[in-house]
């Protein structure tokens, strides 16, 4: 079983992402997340990266599930988020959840056009977290 995982966009990419847009789906190769208002949830999204907080990716990389890795993201404030916010420091550190996975078939995967699929283990890890905007649904490949 799989589940169609929607996390809150807590912000956006920020000045310093470098993305290529002239590829379906797009793909970053440097990440900075500008955050505008944040609630707590541990993973965060901006069209087209996720990012999870260091705990949960710590558990995740324990935790054996394929379909993605864990790369470092600058992590700054839009001005709305100096406004909300108030002070980066009142943010946990963040990790880049690269996703390279299938959806549908490993634990973490992607289907078109960017849409995060997961396991029903992975599911089951995100359930133990901090994700009250995150919303998740069952998810049925079409392949």
């Amino acid at each position: 079983m799989f589940f169609r995982v929607s996390p809150e966009v807590a912000g956006e990419l920020g000045p310093g992402s470098v993305v290529d847009r002239s590829v379906r789906p797009a793909v970053a190769s440097k990440v900075e997340y500008a955050f505008h208002d944040w609630v707590g949830d541990e993973l965060v999204t901006a069209t087209p990266v996720f990012l999870v907080t260091r705990s949960l990716g710590a558990e995740l990389s324990r935790s054996g599930l394929s379909g993605f890795e864990l790369r470092d993201a600058a992590i700054t404030l839009a001005p709305e988020g100096d406004e909300i916010i108030g002070d980066i420091a009142a943010l946990p550190e963040f990790r880049w959840l690269v996703v390279t996975g299938r959806g549908g078939h490993d634990d973490f995967g992607l289907v078109f056009p960017t849409r995060l699929v997961v396991s029903a283990a992975a599911k089951g890890l995100l359930d133990t977290r901090t994700l009250p905007r995150c919303e998740m649904e069952p998810y049925a490949p079409t392949d």
